[in-house]
């Protein structure tokens, strides 16, 4: 189980933010905040939020962006004048970005990744203490906190969210690989699990496949892979994250690092 000391905590307000909008998660509750014109007015929304709900409660800000897939990158590969050139792969560069990279220091990889310019410096106009992640990083990091297993071959993780699939493979204990895979349905969530099966030629019964969260929304995609596989655990199936229909990753509603 993750330890529970990256639970959100009574000072700390954690921000997701998505193309359409933002999540603001305190211990007591989280709200939505929808955005429809590229998110200019996070500002406003931000400052709305602090004054009406929490400005004295609040010590310090962990903003997770969303936005766009990240890369991983190991040290010694990694140069920070090269950082637009790791995400090529993915998007073209847009002038409205900047790129922003994270450390996973426990296994030596850099994720790097962009987010939209303005929020960055909206932010650094607030007073109070502010760490900025990539999602990816904190889901990686969530993953190592776990006992990671040298008998069984693979670990496949995974983390639905809305629209999309996150998957991190693990060959004895060690990181191979990580994707976000566009899905709308059990079919295309099958399709790129066998994929990655077929690509990594792993035989099925060599495989572990870990599922981030046992969100109630997700029960058909769980339905659909044990008619295929029957080696499934969930972590945190317990977490009180049921309920949260408006949120776009459930499983990291209450958990940042």
């Amino acid at each position: 189980m993750p330890d529970r000391t990256k639970i959100i905590n009574k000072k700390a307000l954690s921000i997701h933010s998505f193309v359409d909008g933002f999540s603001f998660c305190t211990k007591s509750k989280i709200d939505f905040f929808s955005s429809s014109n590229n998110q200019k007015n996070f500002i406003d929304i931000l400052n709305g939020y602090l004054d009406k709900e929490e400005k004295d409660f609040i010590e310090s800000i962990k903003f997770i962006s969303f936005h766009n897939p990240s890369t991983f990158v190991p040290y010694s590969l990694f140069d920070n004048s090269r950082s637009k050139e790791y995400l090529k792969l993915y998007s073209k560069e847009k002038k409205d970005e900047i790129v922003n990279y994270d450390k996973i220091e426990q296994i030596s990889q850099i994720n790097v990744y962009t987010s939209p310019r303005h929020i960055s410096n909206d932010l650094k106009k607030v007073n109070l203490n502010l760490e900025i992640f990539h999602y990816n990083t904190l889901l990686l990091k969530n993953i190592l906190s776990l006992e990671l297993s040298n008998e069984i071959e693979y670990q496949l993780f995974i983390h639905l969210q809305s629209e999309a699939l996150d998957v991190f493979l693990f060959q004895k204990k060690q990181f191979k690989f990580n994707n976000r895979f566009l899905i709308s349905n059990e079919d295309e969530f099958l399709y790129y699990l066998f994929f990655i099966v077929e690509q990594f030629e792993i035989e099925t019964e060599g495989l572990e496949i870990v599922f981030l969260g046992k969100i109630q929304r997700y029960k058909t995609y769980y339905k659909a892979l044990n008619q295929y596989h029957n080696n499934i655990k969930f972590v945190d199936g317990d977490n009180k994250i049921e309920n949260l229909l408006t949120h776009p990753a459930p499983y990291l509603a209450n958990i940042f690092s």
